[in-house]
Parts: structure tokens; sequence; C-alpha cells
């Protein structure tokens, strides 16, 4: 199928059939989880319209289907459940790292998203490279040195080391939180009960606890780096517009039109293909 013309409606049976949102497919215990994760790399909670990637949800229900209101559901507690233990037990990464967006990431993917952040020797220099020139905002300076002095942790204690403490500062907050993971400086390692609710995150410095990440993006070039993300998330999704791609990654044009003439001339991807029912030309994977 995948050397041949495509329609919208072969499209989406093909994605059905990686993203596991079939009743024969679907996902039953944390391990089969897991696998799934390693298997397309990057994925979401719940799907998404702006973002195409595929759910642990969906493919706990094999089909995806709405996210029912009510809590006693039982693929919607596990998929809370597993969203928290996966990370929290070192097997998964997830955060907001792309589009400020919550996103799964598996380790072996992880070292080439690391590698192309700005993240390039000691933990306790770069950040304050990046401050001095404007690439860090002061609230995630702050939070960023809260956890580099004291250790892990939970958000409550985090905003008030941080000076950020109150409704007021909780946006402010929020978003310096997105910006420190959406560098990869950050990562979320715990549950705790200390806030009101009795339930939030434990952040800490992203070495700490992924310090295997580290060490494999040491000697990945950032060529090297796009072109495994770029393959790996068109052996999933099987087909995305250019635009599309570089929007979720937060890539320039045109270092994706070079890598894209090149892995269409080496013939590991099919690139301005038009696929019957929808606009535009595509990437399709070839594998």
């Amino acid at each position: 199928m995948l050397n041949s013309a495509l329609t919208s409606d072969d499209l989406q049976s093909l994605r059905a059939d990686r993203y596991s949102q079939r009743p024969h497919l679907r996902v039953r215990t944390q391990d089969e989880a897991l696998g799934f994760l390693n298997d397309v790399g990057l994925s979401l909670l719940f799907s998404a319209r702006d973002m195409e990637l595929p759910s642990l949800w969906g493919a706990l229900c094999g089909e995806d289907r709405p996210v029912p209101r009510h809590h006693d559901d039982r693929e919607l507690g596990l998929a809370w459940r597993w969203k928290d233990t996966l990370p929290v037990e070192g097997l998964v990464l997830y955060g907001k790292f792309l589009r400020k967006r919550p996103v799964f990431i598996s380790l072996d993917l992880a070292p080439y998203f690391y590698a192309l952040s700005p993240n390039y020797g000691d933990p306790a220099e770069d950040y304050l490279l990046d401050y001095q020139d404007g690439r860090l905002s002061v609230e995630a300076k702050q939070a960023y040195e809260v956890l580099l002095e004291q250790g892990a942790l939970p958000t409550s204690r985090l905003r008030r080391e941080a000076g950020l403490p109150g409704k007021s500062n909780a946006a402010r907050f929020e978003r310096a939180l997105a910006e420190l993971q959406m560098d990869f400086r950050i990562a979320k390692v715990a549950i705790s009960d200390a806030n009101r609710w009795g339930y939030c995150y434990v952040y800490d410095l992203l070495p700490r606890h992924f310090p295997t990440v580290v060490d494999a993006a040491r000697g990945i070039t950032g060529p090297q780096a796009r072109e495994t993300i770029l393959l790996r998330y068109l052996r999933t999704v099987v087909a995305t517009r250019p635009q599309e791609m570089s929007r979720l990654f937060g890539w320039v044009p045109g270092d994706v039109e070079r890598l894209v003439d090149r892995l269409a001339g080496e013939g590991r991807l099919r690139a301005g293909v038009q696929i019957e029912g929808l606009p535009g030309e595509y990437l399709v994977s070839v594998v």
C-alpha cells in the first residue's frame, strides 16, 4: 500500500493499525502499554486535533473513542495511572516537550531530542548562558536554580521556593515549567500529595534521573537527530505535510527541506505525494 497511490481512507486505516486502534491490537497491561510507547516513539495521552500522533488512550480502547466524563471507566483509569507510573519508574519520558503540550517520548528516541536541545555540557552553566542571551525567562531561571540547588521538589513547594506563589503567579509558573520541559532541562520524576488536592507532580533536572539519555546524546549531531526523529515519526503516522512536521517539532523549514530532499533521493521516504481526499503534498513512509 505504501508504494501505491493513497486515499484518505487508506491513510486512516494504516494509522489505525500503527496506533493500535483495533480491538485485536489494544493494550491491556502496563508492559503492553510500554511496548506500544516504545514502538511508536512519540505519543499523546489523549488524541488532539492539532497534533497528529497516536495516543495511549486510543491504544487502550482499541479505538479513538470519546473520553468519558465520568471517572469509573476502566480504560480511563488505566490511562491516568500509567501516565504516572511509567515515567516515575524511569521507563519513558512524559512532559510538555512538544509545543508546550504533554507527550510520551520513548527512551531510545529521547537522546535525539536532547541532542537538539540547548543543553551542551554542564547543567549548572548552560542555563546561565541562555538566560544572559535572552533565551530563558527569569521565571524559568528561578525555578531551575531551585531544582539545581535543592533537588527534586513537588510543584507546590517549587512554586514557593522559586518566588512564584499565589494565584497571581500561577500562569507565570506554568509557563516556566513548560519552557524548562521544552528545553529538556527538567522532567517529571514522581507524584506527591503535597498540595491541597493531594496530587501534584515532582520535578527535577532531567540529567539527574535520565543520565543514559544525556550520555547517549553526546555523539549525536543535529542533522542525525532530525533524520532519526523524522523517519521514526513518519513510520508511525504514515504520512505528513512538511509544514505540519516543522510546526510540531519547531524546526526551521529550510533544514527540513534539505533533509527531505536528501532522504527522498536516498529512497528512504517519498516526497511530494498527493493523497486523494486531502489537500497539499505529503511525505510518505516507505516502511
